[in-house]
């Protein structure tokens, strides 16, 4: 007796190939790792050369804080990171309280990238990508969002909860 192939063994074989160690990376995957590698470690070297008061003193250059006056979820980052690199925690979470947040989840992805790279093997990827569903990373831009919105409002309002960045 001869089985008829599934309609779904090919994605079947596909799922398989893709969770077995030592799978080589395809030039897709090759040149995402290299990307997350260079963009993660250039963020993080600038913020390692940056100087706390050079930060500061920047250049307002997000558009939703020059249209609105109010500050975006991302407001912050560069000198949170920048503070945090430079041993001032307390300031780096001041800034915006993901800042720290990211700077890990960045230095995370850049290791596994440049794991993935260096063994050009699809394993590390993998096995990234079985943890992080869409729910999660859905459910961190969610909360990273509502936090932008309330302090957006606190700052409207005049509250004072969260520092104002200028």
């Amino acid at each position: 007796m001869t089985s008829e192939p599934r309609a779904d063994q090919g994605l079947h074989d596909a799922a398989v190939a893709t969770a077995e160690p030592g799978r080589s990376l395809s030039s897709v995957s090759l040149a995402g790792a290299a990307t997350v590698a260079g963009v993660g470690i250039a963020g993080i070297a600038v913020a390692c050369a940056w100087s706390p008061a050079g930060a500061s003193s920047g250049p307002e250059v997000c558009p939703f804080r020059r249209l609105t006056g109010l500050p975006c979820p991302g407001c912050g980052l560069t000198r949170s990171w920048v503070s945090l690199m430079h041993g001032d925690v307390s300031n780096a979470f001041s800034f915006n309280l993901f800042g720290p947040l990211l700077l890990v989840l960045t230095a995370v992805a850049v290791v596994i990238a440049l794991w993935s790279l260096v063994l050009r093997d699809g394993a590390p990827l993998d096995r990234t990508r079985s943890w992080l569903s869409v729910r999660v990373v859905v459910g961190f831009v969610a909360v990273w969002l509502g936090y932008g919105v309330f302090r957006a409002v606190d700052t409207a309002a005049g509250w004072g909860i969260f520092p104002i960045i200028t």
